[in-house]
């Protein structure tokens, strides 16, 4: 059904249910807005704050702190005070909870938020003979509610397209609380558990466009120091981590002519016909590295094939007529070097085994008939 709005003529009499379609088209358009630009979760706040009271031990009290969220049918949840999350209530929800194997402490339980309509009863009085005394406002009040483990991955049914907020079914995560079921008192709570975080709203976009010649992304509301960002200007596009300072220090950056500056290595799946290495010196009992970017699974498996060139290098110069014969230089399965020499005098006696070091190159390619 297309959304409608009420027209008005001179000299009509407005009725009550005038004024609540005009307000209600306001609140439809704004929620359709919502639903369908973002993706539901936490705006601000909202986190499960846990306090131990003066004086005791064992157990924590937790508060939902104020905050801003918008459910999955683009209903604002708007807690602007502190909320006290009730142990009596959780076992009032959750009668029977699952408590960890041999221990008295529950597995993580989730802790959802939704709306509630509260109507607030006139305290004017009656203002005409026709008046009435039922409500002339409506509170949209938030409400705590405890889940079962698994329901945080529940899949909740959207509205339709057309439809407006809803009446505060949809259930918005934002948290997970443990209880002592010896005691009957909060032990634990936390924004994740089990893999699973509570969510932050988000954008549904085909398309993001600066006014400025400029749009940066960036997973934190502030620009502090090491905060990486993905900045796209009027030249460039680059990743960087913030300096702290207002500005982006680039790790990678794309120009418009496609050249590419990278701070670091370059890393990623190799392929038939790249050869990677990697050189330097080495001695005795070191094991020798890979080239960066090099998985060492696809070595261990066949994919890449390694090979190794050594050169040993000569101990210091001979004294009193010494010579010097290499005797082994070699790496192992291992990659480790194996690599040393006899000292001896011409004529006399063998001095000993001496440990040297090497030259190598490292060459990694892949197999015949890999990718």
């Amino acid at each position: 059904m297309s959304p409608t709005r009420p027209l008005f003529i001179d000299g009509a009499i407005l009725g009550a249910g005038d004024l609540t379609a005009l307000e209600q088209i306001d609140r439809d358009r704004d929620a359709r807005a919502t639903r369908h630009l973002h993706t539901p979760g936490v705006g601000a706040g909202l986190e499960l704050q846990k306090t131990t009271p003066p004086g005791q031990t064992g157990f924590v009290e937790v508060t939902l702190q104020p905050g801003y969220a918008i459910d999955g049918t683009g209903r604002e949840l708007v807690v602007s005070t502190a909320l006290p999350v009730s142990a009596d209530q959780f076992t009032g929800d959750i009668p029977n909870p699952v408590t960890q194997q041999g221990s008295a402490i529950t597995v993580w339980y989730p802790v959802f938020i939704h709306g509630l309509d509260a109507p607030i009863v006139a305290t004017n009085g009656k203002t005409g003979c026709e008046g009435g005394g039922g409500p002339t406002r409506m509170a949209e009040d938030v409400e705590v509610e405890f889940g079962r483990p698994g329901d945080a991955t529940l899949e909740q049914t959207a509205p339709a397209v057309d439809a407006g907020p809803g009446t505060g079914t949809w259930r918005v995560l934002v948290g997970f609380v443990q209880l002592d079921t010896a005691t009957n008192r909060f032990h634990d709570a936390g924004t994740s558990a089990d893999g699973v975080v509570a969510p932050t709203a988000g954008v549904r976009a085909g398309l993001v466009a600066g006014q400025a010649g400029r749009v940066e992304i960036r997973p934190q509301p502030t620009a502090a120091s090491n905060v990486p960002a993905v900045v796209v200007d009027g030249d460039q596009l680059l990743f960087g981590l913030h300096t702290g300072t207002g500005t982006v220090d680039p790790l990678m950056s794309v120009d418009t002519a496609g050249n590419l500056t990278v701070k670091g290595n370059l890393a990623g799946k190799q392929t038939s016909g790249t050869v990677r290495l990697v050189s330097g010196t080495a001695s005795d009992g070191v094991v020798l590295p890979l080239p960066a970017g090099t998985d060492q699974q696809a070595v261990d498996d066949g994919t890449l094939e390694v090979s190794i060139l050594l050169t040993p290098r000569y101990p210091d110069p001979p004294q009193l007529g010494d010579r010097f014969i290499p005797a082994e230089c070699r790496v192992d399965s291992d990659r480790r070097v194996h690599c040393w020499g006899t000292r001896f005098v011409p004529g006399g006696a063998w001095q000993g085994e001496v440990p040297l070091s090497c030259d190598y190159l490292v060459l990694v390619s892949v197999a015949q008939g890999g990718p």
